[in-house]
């Protein structure tokens, strides 16, 4: 099965999985939505909130992707298929374009089973981040920018020839 990603009206992402599941089996389609715990601060304290990762978007994994199509662009708020355009791919034309397997594969050990990204334990010596512990262990290249006072790391995601800076908690530890 391949992974696709379509373009939904944000803040309706949940409405749509839901039915999806409801309308697909999971040997016919599954359906994800990558999410992040990061810390906000409302009134002086601080929570953890579980914010969509990529607000606007649904990951669907499906062999049929032609057969569905046309059932998934007639749900409400579902806009496009990201990238379905006539192209050229290795000599033949693809309607539909596919994640590359290898980028799905390395955001899928990021989200972990449940698409959530959790905090990573992190240390700082000599401005070199050193991930201790959680998803972003092993993953030091695609840090970016590290926010202290906000316990959060801003991290760098190839999708689908885009780049995108993204936002997750980190903890602190002292050395």
């Amino acid at each position: 099965m391949s992974w696709y990603t379509f373009f939904v009206q944000t803040g309706k992402e949940e409405n749509i999985k839901q039915h999806m599941d409801r309308h697909y089996d999971d040997e016919q389609l599954k359906c994800m939505i990558p999410k992040r715990i990061i810390p906000e601060k409302h009134k002086g304290i601080v929570k953890d909130e579980v914010k969509i990762l990529f607000p606007g978007y649904i990951f669907v994994k499906t062999n049929m992707i032609q057969d569905v199509y046309h059932s998934i662009k007639t749900t409400p708020h579902v806009y496009y298929l990201v990238g379905s355009s006539s192209c050229t791919t290795s000599n033949r034309k693809e309607y539909f374009t596919k994640i590359p397997e290898n980028q799905m594969d390395w955001l899928l050990q990021l989200f972990g089973q449940n698409h959530i990204i959790g905090y990573s334990d992190i240390m700082v010596l000599d401005k070199n981040v050193h991930v201790i512990s959680g998803p972003l262990m092993g993953k030091e290249a695609i840090i970016r920018k590290i926010d202290k006072r906000k316990g959060r790391a801003k991290i760098e995601i190839h999708l689908l020839n885009d780049i995108r800076l993204i936002d997750v908690g980190i903890e602190i530890l002292s050395p």
